[in-house]
């Protein structure tokens, strides 16, 4: 029984992510989550209360997901330097936005406008991550918060768009940006832009 209720409940938040991703919270239905993930009527309330709290948990789930991934590599390289540790932050969100590209899409769904929704999303998750890395770079480069603010939205949609469009990519210009040699290029390329290039224009 707990088995079958943990599987109903996976099913429930991939495809809940799948929804909430493209089609935004406000177009999906709980009846419509029920269907396509093929579950019975009314089980997302049994497991998740009501629309807003499953909601709440698909975020959680996506970002829970990130963040032990991060802490896990991060741990590796406890000894390293802070533009190193930067330098792995970079790569390491190219290489989590390849892999879960439902998650910028969903933060962008939200991002447009005031809601509940976008302030839960960066009360809970954003704000934490974005301090930190504010205070990360400023142990090596004097950065006003307003140039940070810069860098900071430059580094987020560069790491995510190739990735969140990839269907474009792929018929602009016939390329698969998932491929493990294009997801390693597109990495290089950003810390270059990222820490190298910026950083010496304000010096």
């Amino acid at each position: 029984t707990q088995e079958r209720a943990e599987n109903t409940r996976e099913k429930l938040i991939i495809t809940g992510t799948k929804l909430f991703s493209q089609q935004g919270y406000s177009a999906v239905t709980v009846r419509q989550i029920e269907n396509e993930a093929g579950v019975r009527r009314n089980l997302l309330a049994y497991h998740f209360t009501d629309k807003e709290s499953f909601w709440k948990t698909v975020v959680d789930n996506i970002f829970g997901v990130m963040k032990l991934e991060h802490d896990q590599r991060l741990e590796e390289l406890s000894e390293v330097s802070e533009r190193e540790t930067l330098d792995f932050l970079i790569r390491f969100y190219v290489l989590f936005h390849a892999k879960n590209p439902a998650a910028s899409r969903l933060i962008s769904q939200e991002a447009t406008q005031h809601s509940w929704r976008i302030q839960y999303i960066v009360d809970n998750h954003v704000r934490p991550t974005t301090r930190y890395m504010e205070e990360l770079i400023n142990k090596n480069h004097t950065v006003s918060h307003d140039d940070f603010i810069h860098w900071y939205y430059i580094m987020i949609s560069s790491t995510s768009a190739m990735f969140s469009f990839a269907a474009e990519c792929e018929v602009l210009f016939d390329l698969d940006p998932c491929e493990e040699s294009i997801i390693s290029r597109h990495a290089d390329i950003l810390v270059d832009m990222l820490l190298v290039n910026f950083f010496s224009k304000l010096e």
